[in-house]
This record gives C-alpha cells, sequence and structure tokens, in this order.
C-alpha cells in the first residue's frame, strides 16, 4: 500500500501541471459563449451571395425582362412606319382570256368604211387590236412603298399595358422574397459551419481527456492497481470521439461547400470563423402579440399576391372593354407599283381610317371575361392561403426561438453547477483527498457544458434567424 500511494502521488506530481495548463488552455478559448448574427463576416457573405448567387441573378433577368415588356407595352401606343420593297417574277399559273379584238376590230373596220364613204375626214380606227391572254401573277411587278399606322384607340392596348406594370411588380416582390430567403439560408449554412467547428472542439477536449485517462489507467496497471481491461475501455472511448471528430469533418465540409454555393464561389474555398464576436449575447426583442401582423405587412409574397391580383382584375376590365367598345384606326401608304422596276408614272398615295368591332363572336368575349374572374377569384383564395400559412410560420418559428432560448438558459445552468462541482474536486486533489480520474471527470463536465454552452447558443441565433425570415426583415 505505501508502494502503491508513493506511485499515484508521482503520477499526480507530473499530471497535475499538465492538466491544469489543458484545463485553462482550452477554457480559455472556448469562452466565447454566443455566434452573433450583426457578425461583419456573415454580413459580408451575405452580400456576396445578394450579389453573386446564381438564382439571384436569374430574378433580376427576369424582373429585367418585366421592364422591357413595360416598355414594349408603351411603345405600342406611338405611330409606326415601316418600309417594304418587293420585285416579283411569274410563269404559268391561271390566265384570263378576253377576245377584245374580235369585238373591236369589225366595228372599227365599219367606222373606217362609213368614214371613207361620207368623206368627213375622220380617223381612221387600227383594227389590228389583239385579243387579251394574261396570267393572274404578274410578272415582272414591283412594289415599293412606306406605311404608316396609327391606333386612335384600343383597349387592349391601355389595359396590356397596366397588365404588364402590375406583373413587374409581382416580379419585383418575388426577387425581395428571395433575398429574405437567400439571407436566411446563408446565415443557416454559416452558423452550422461554425456549429460543427465547436462540436469538433467538444470531442477534441474529450479526446485530450481521454488520452490523459488512458495514460493514468496504463500507470495503474504498471503498478497492479488496475487490470488491463481499463485501457481496453480506455482505447474504445478514444476510437468513438476519433468518428465523432471525422463525422464532424464531414460535416464541415458540406457546410462550407453549401456556403460557397450560395455565394457563388468554389465550393473548397476556405471560410473565415467569425471567433472574435462570439461574447456578444445580445438577442432581438420581438413583440409576440404583434409578429403575426407584423409579418402580414412586411412580407414581400403579399406584395407579389396582390399584384397579381390586381393583373387579374385589370384582365377583366380587358375583356370588358373588349365587349363594349370598339377599336379605331388611322393608316396610309405611299410609294410606287408597277411593271417594270423603274419609278415613273408608277407613284401613288393611300390614306385609310377604320373601326373594328366583333358583332358575333358566339360567347368568346363572355368566356374569357368569365375566365378572368375565375382568376381574380383564385388570386384571392392564394392570399388568404398564403396569410394562413405565414402566421402559421411565425407561430412554430416563434415556439422554436423560445424552447432554444430556455435550452440555453438551461445549459447556463448546467455550466454554473459544473464549474462549482470543478472547484471542490479542484480543492480536494490538492489536499490528497480526490484521486485524478475524479479531477479528469470534473474537468471534463466543465469544458463539455461551456461548449454545450455554445452551441446552445447557436441554435438560439438559427432559431433567431427562422423568426426574422417569417417575419420578413433582415
Amino acid at each position: 500500500m505505501a508502494n502503491l500511494s508513493l506511485s499515484l502521488k508521482r503520477i499526480r506530481n507530473i499530471a497535475f501541471p499538465m492538466l491544469s495548463f489543458l484545463f485553462f488552455y482550452f477554457v480559455n478559448i472556448s469562452d466565447s459563449k454566443v455566434y452573433s448574427q450583426e457578425s461583419p463576416v456573415l454580413t459580408a457573405y451575405i452580400q456576396q451571395g445578394l450579389s453573386q448567387n446564381l438564382a439571384l441573378q436569374q430574378q433580376n433577368l427576369d424582373l429585367r425582362k418585366a421592364q422591357e415588356a413595360i416598355r414594349q407595352s408603351k411603345i405600342l401606343f406611338y405611330p409606326t412606319a415601316q418600309f417594304k420593297a418587293d420585285y416579283t417574277l411569274a410563269a404559268g399559273g391561271r390566265r384570263i382570256a378576253f377576245p377584245i379584238g374580235d369585238i373591236l376590230n369589225p366595228v372599227y373596220a365599219n367606222l373606217n368604211g362609213l368614214n371613207t364613204a361620207l368623206m368627213t375626214g375622220a380617223p381612221q380606227y387600227s383594227t389590228n387590236i389583239e385579243n387579251v391572254n394574261e396570267q393572274f401573277l404578274p410578272n415582272n411587278f414591283h412594289n415599293t412603298k412606306i406605311t404608316f399606322a396609327y391606333p386612335l384607340y384600343n383597349t387592349d392596348l391601355k389595359y396590356n399595358r397596366q397588365i404588364q406594370e402590375h406583373l413587374y411588380e409581382s416580379k419585383a416582390a418575388q426577387k425581395v422574397a428571395y433575398e429574405h430567403e437567400l439571407t436566411y439560408q446563408i446565415t443557416e449554412a454559416y452558423l452550422q459551419y461554425l456549429q460543427a467547428l465547436e462540436a469538433e472542439k467538444i470531442w477534441l477536449n474529450a479526446k485530450t481527456v481521454l488520452n490523459e485517462l488512458r495514460r493514468f489507467n496504463e500507470s495503474l496497471v504498471k503498478n497492479n492497481v488496475a487490470t488491463r481491461e481499463v485501457v481496453a475501455t480506455a482505447d474504445y472511448e478514444i476510437s468513438k470521439a476519433d468518428h465523432e471528430i471525422f463525422k464532424l469533418k464531414n460535416t464541415q465540409n458540406t457546410a462550407r461547400a453549401y456556403l460557397n454555393f450560395l455565394i457563388n464561389r468554389d465550393l473548397q474555398s476556405e471560410v473565415t470563423a467569425d471567433t472574435t464576436l462570439l461574447r456578444n449575447t445580445a438577442t432581438t426583442t420581438f413583440n409576440a402579440g404583434q409578429m403575426v401582423q407584423q409579418a402580414w405587412e412586411q412580407r414581400a409574397e403579399f406584395t407579389a399576391i396582390r399584384a397579381g391580383m390586381n393583373a387579374a382584375e385589370t384582365a377583366i376590365k380587358l375583356q370588358d372593354a373588349n365587349r363594349k367598345r370598339p377599336d379605331a384606326y388611322i393608316g396610309g401608304e405611299a410609294g410606287f407599283q408597277g411593271f417594270g422596276y423603274h419609278f415613273n408614272e408608277q407613284g401613288y398615295i393611300l390614306a385609310q381610317i377604320g373601326i373594328t368591332y366583333d358583332i358575333f363572336d358566339n360567347g368568346l368575349r363572355k368566356s374569357k371575361t368569365q375566365q378572368a374572374k375565375i382568376e381574380a377569384e383564385k388570386a384571392k383564395t392564394q392570399y388568404d392561403q398564403v396569410r394562413q400559412q405565414v402566421a402559421l410560420q411565425v407561430t412554430m418559428a416563434w415556439n422554436d426561438y423560445t424552447a432554444a432560448q430556455n435550452l440555453y438558459t438551461t445549459t447556463q445552468l448546467g455550466l454554473v453547477a459544473a464549474e462549482a462541482t470543478f472547484r471542490i474536486v479542484n480543492n480536494k486533489y490538492r489536499a490528497n483527498q480526490a484521486l485524478l480520474i475524479e479531477y479528469l471527470d470534473a474537468q471534463n463536465r466543465v469544458l463539455t457544458a461551456r461548449l454545450q454552452q455554445v452551441l446552445a447558443w447557436t441554435e438560439v441565433l438559427l432559431k433567431e434567424a427562422m423568426v426574422r425570415k417569417a417575419l420578413g426583415t433582415r
């Protein structure tokens, strides 16, 4: 027993300074307790994503396309002028035969005879007129002209412009909604990456303690105080820690790749871990009683749906106007046409004014009006459905957020208890009243409690980001 006591003291004298150094080292690097969403690093990643994300770039292109559609709808109100020129060569096809020579030649011959007999000195008529045999298709014919058109009144043009403006408003709101979604996705990916880093620290710290435990157990075996299974048990625990560390490395790689994908970078690009702002424990204050109403007012999805409803209402007005009012236009053309490509004595000018109105369409316009009304009713139903969905999202996000806060409070209490236990065991160990295994266990509890507190706070921030997303704020 004297030899055993001496061996334990010798092991303790060697292990205690080293373990104390490891304890305070890991406590210091784990002293930061939170991940702040106000991190400039995270903000930079969000801004990079908003400017480079490929899906958002596609939304920008759709928005520009909608802008061009509005521009085109406005251009249709202005006059248009076109230059047209065509030249036709033709052979064969249908022909028109008219015996003009057979009809007029005998008449002219008689007239000539009468004039000769009466000695009137009247002019002689030609009796060599040929019969006409002309093909329908014009050969060696050209038509060169400038055309002009101007819509005086057209209900399609008026309401089409309004519909295009509503559709642009809807697409702009959809883009804003996707920006909020992208902001949340980047925040979530970044926090999950940091969470994986901290989880890795937990297992690395546990592995350090387990390695010390293994060395301690080997000392016990060498001194014939314990049998070999205590070392095998420690080896098994170390292998489990290695497996967890391996899984966390894979989780980090996945989270890093996903974050780089969102901000349109190479998937293997390094991600900066913002550990300098982990000490900020401030949280956002939400007014739980007004959150649903706030979401209804702020979510861009409602703006998009309202714009769609306005477009549907405008479509009803369009069909109704087509049923009641005619369209009026003016136009004209000026140019040259004739056989042979020349412009001598071939000029012409033409002006038109017109009105179009469908007298009978077998109920087509009425059906189109009913179709537009159905589309408007569908948009209203969708609006009510989205209101319910958003209310549910806000409620679920708030419940998850409060649960995460409660868990964080629990981890704080666990840390206080672990630190109090360690102080007692530490004093007992210094007084030779506790074994090293008790010291290692108490130390591991403190390290685990500190890192679990960080993980719990990360979860709070993730749930806070979900609340912001549900409310439509950043």
